[in-house]
């Protein structure tokens, strides 16, 4: 076979059912062996950029491995920041694109991006585990099942250079799947767990609290971390990253901790009551930790569990650094812990999350919630869409102003159902986030939040949407500006603020245009038929919601931390 089927035929026998693409000559060879190869599925995006955040969606949603390609040069680097994304959010992706002829390399040739030209090879290793050119058809083979194996063991995305002599060269070669227990390997350390178990069991360590990063998720140990904090009345709760780990309704749920954190949470861990914190699965970053804040470091005791031992002890060391699965360290301290000892704990734990709940809702500024203002309140938004969407819906969030919004008033009711660009936080990435999650989770409704500025940027990914098919609902947070920046200019003056407009959009009429409905929403009584009508509808549907942009997000005790962060300097 040629080495172009031999590529998307791997692909496919590895379990990746779609691949996400823009077209263009260095990957012509590649057409026939995408149309032609059962089980996969090629998806055209309207941007390299959006088949990056597609591939990356998919990957998430799927527990496996999410493809893009493109050409050479200017489509592989189209992907730099959706591929920053991923590596910054551990996301496993293949990026593949065209080369220019081996004969070509460094001779003036249109677009030439190898190694010898741009180099585009070397500028995606500062964003990638890994980024090689297939060289010669009898490397393919090794290089990849090394970028493949390096994507889904480090959660990295990588990239492969393919020049197109060697996409259309002869190869005899077989792919042998790479298997679950190279990919989530369940190791544990066990003298480090037996440790923590013990700490665990002093009687003046009893006031435990868990705080659960994505890397639960990773580790597909939900099941483990609600069987644990279960078994033990342990209060828990998550990073933004990690939103929803656990259902937020849960009576041993706290919420986020960190940036777009509840009160609950905050509350909780920056208590002086606690005993212990027990850390998994979490990088301990600036958003997932108040800004560095020290007051959650617990009075006794600090546990890190973590399968990256780099990603222990970053911030603050640990009286207990575990590196382990973070599932099957759960499930390791479930059978072996001294449960009598934890259960004699019981009493103090329910205590303390009883007083915590008492000083107020788990909401900040949760009579917002039932604002009747129009233009509408933020909050009321946000209310009014999670009452209308199924418990079973999937967010994803953009960046911006109503991320805050989305993860202070979204209430995750199913694990696994809340999907972000976290960390880097590129805006408009969210659509063709959305885009990838639906087509790996068809079974279940999907709402994309994002915001008018976003749209600006990535909105055209709802003609892709919309020529395959795809039913997403996209709720457009529509306050005509650049919000979150807005605060911040409308101190400046009327200049800055003038900077930060965003005028005479017709969002509707926009997603009419590229093949998807919509309608405007105005108040926030229409919202939950608008909904019923998005979820009938077999494409993409957007809403076109007109908030106010002068509402401050809520997150308030993060902007108090920056205050004392920058005063401190």
């Amino acid at each position: 076979m040629k080495v172009a089927d031999y590529l998307i035929s791997s692909l496919g026998e590895q379990g990746v059912g779609h691949i996400f693409l823009d077209l263009g000559g260095l990957n012509d060879a590649f057409m026939p062996a995408l149309t032609g190869t059962s089980g996969v599925r090629p998806i055209v995006a309207a941007f390299e950029g959006g088949a990056a955040y597609m591939a990356d969606g998919y990957a998430r949603a799927g527990g496996g491995l999410g493809v893009c390609m493109g050409i050479g040069g200017p489509g592989v680097l189209n992907m730099v920041t959706p591929l920053t994304a991923a590596m910054t959010d551990r996301t496993p992706v293949l990026a593949i694109s065209g080369e220019v002829a081996r004969s070509w390399e460094g001779m003036g040739g249109f677009q030439d991006a190898s190694g010898a030209g741009i180099d585009d090879i070397s500028a995606l290793r500062a964003v990638t585990g890994l980024s090689v050119s297939l060289s010669s058809p009898a490397v393919v083979p090794h290089h990849l099942r090394h970028a493949m194996t390096h994507a889904l063991t480090q959660r990295v995305p990588t990239h492969i250079s393919v020049p197109v002599d060697v996409q259309r060269a002869d190869i005899d070669a077989t792919w042998h799947r790479i298997g679950r227990d190279l990919v989530s390997p369940a190791i544990v350390d066990e003298r480090a767990l037996a440790n923590l178990a013990a700490a665990l069991a002093e009687p003046d360590h009893q006031r435990i609290v868990v705080l659960a990063g994505p890397g639960v998720l990773h580790a597909d140990g939900t099941a483990q971390l609600r069987a644990f904090v279960e078994r033990f009345d342990i209060p828990v709760a998550t990073t933004l990253s990690g939103k929803g780990l656990i259902e937020e309704d849960h009576p041993l749920a706290l919420g986020v901790f960190g940036y777009g954190g509840s009160r609950w949470a905050i509350d909780a861990i920056r208590s002086d009551d606690v005993d212990v914190l027990i850390v998994v699965g979490s990088g301990l970053s600036q958003r997932d930790t108040l800004q560095w804040d020290p007051a959650m470091l617990p009075s006794k005791r600090m546990a890190h569990i973590d399968p990256d031992p780099l990603r222990i002890g970053r911030t603050w060391p640990s009286e207990h650094a575990v590196v382990a699965n973070p599932a099957t360290a759960l499930a390791w301290l479930l059978e072996f812990v001294d449960a009598q000892a934890l259960d004699s704990g019981r009493a103090a734990r329910r205590a303390f999350l009883d007083t915590v709940r008492g000083r107020g809702p788990r909401h900040l500024r949760a009579e917002d919630t039932t604002s009747d203002a129009v233009p509408m309140h933020p909050a009321r938004a946000v209310s009014e869409l999670r009452a209308a969407f199924p418990d079973d819906g999937v967010l994803c969030v953009d960046s911006g102003a109503h991320r805050a919004w989305f993860a202070e008033y979204w209430d995750v009711r199913q694990p696994g159902t809340h999907y972000s660009l976290t960390n880097l936080g590129p805006m408009g990435g969210a659509i063709p986030l959305g885009i990838g999650v639906q087509l790996a989770r068809p079974q279940q409704p999907l709402l994309v939040a994002t915001g008018d500025g976003c749209m600006l940027m990535h909105g055209m990914e709802l003609h892709t949407a919309a020529r395959e098919g795809i039913p997403i609902v996209v709720a457009v947070m529509n306050n005509s500006s650049y919000g979150n920046i807005y605060y911040r200019a409308h101190a400046m003056g009327p200049g800055p603020e003038r900077l930060t407009d965003i005028a005479g959009m017709d969002w509707v009429g926009f997603a009419r245009s590229v093949g998807a409905d919509g309608e405007r929403v105005e108040e926030p009584t229409e919202i939950a038929a608008a909904v019923s009508r998005a979820l009938a509808t077999d494409g993409p549907y957007l809403l076109d919601l007109v908030i106010d942009k002068t509402h401050p997000t809520p997150v308030g005790p993060w902007r108090q931390r920056q205050r004392e962060w920058e005063d401190n300097d």
